[in-house]
Formats: structure tokens, sequence, C-alpha cells
């Protein structure tokens, strides 16, 4: 399903965030609270990282790796998943802060 940034912005407490960027691009900033879980790692990581019943919200540059990331954590069960819709750019292209990644 997809989220959109003001909804985001202002629900992000109620989400497990998860980047599913690479690390290289980890430097441009991150939502409030992120969780790094590449995509190319993902499907490895969320079960070490991810509570399954609790809601989770993907993100990546665009929106496009968030949407396959969603098909990964369905497939591992997880019931109630999210992508930003736009991914981190939309997010400050609408002038909302991010955190820096150290």
């Amino acid at each position: 399903m997809n989220l959109s940034v003001q909804t985001a912005y202002h629900t992000l407490e109620r989400f497990q965030v998860v980047d599913v960027r690479e690390p290289e691009e980890w430097a441009d900033g991150l939502l409030p609270g992120a969780l790094r879980l590449p995509l190319s790692r993902l499907q490895a990581l969320a079960p070490l990282y991810l509570e399954r019943e609790r809601p989770v919200l993907l993100y990546c540059r665009s929106g496009n790796r968030s949407q396959e990331a969603l098909k990964t954590l369905k497939n591992l069960g997880h019931p109630k998943v999210w992508h930003l819709e736009g991914g981190i750019k939309a997010w400050c292209e609408a002038g909302i802060p991010c955190t820096s990644p150290v």
C-alpha cells in the first residue's frame, strides 16, 4: 500500500521505518528512527530486525525499490506494510527534515 509523505510525517511513530537504499546512499539523510536494511539483504535481515505484527513503512530514493521491498515483506508474512510514495526525494521536496546517518 502507498502512503503519502504528509500522512507518513504525521504518523511516523506508528511504524517500523525501514530504509531499503544501499549504504552508499545513506549519506543523503534518513527518515527519523529508520532502520537501514538494504533491499539486496532485506529477505535475510527482516526476520532479525522487524516485528511481523507491527506496521512497516518502507522507503528508498524515489519509491521503486520500496515497492519491491513491500512484495518481499508480504512474502515473508508481514501483514501491515506500506511504502512511502516518492521516497525520500519526495520527503525532502516537501521540506520535511531528514536525520543525519551518523
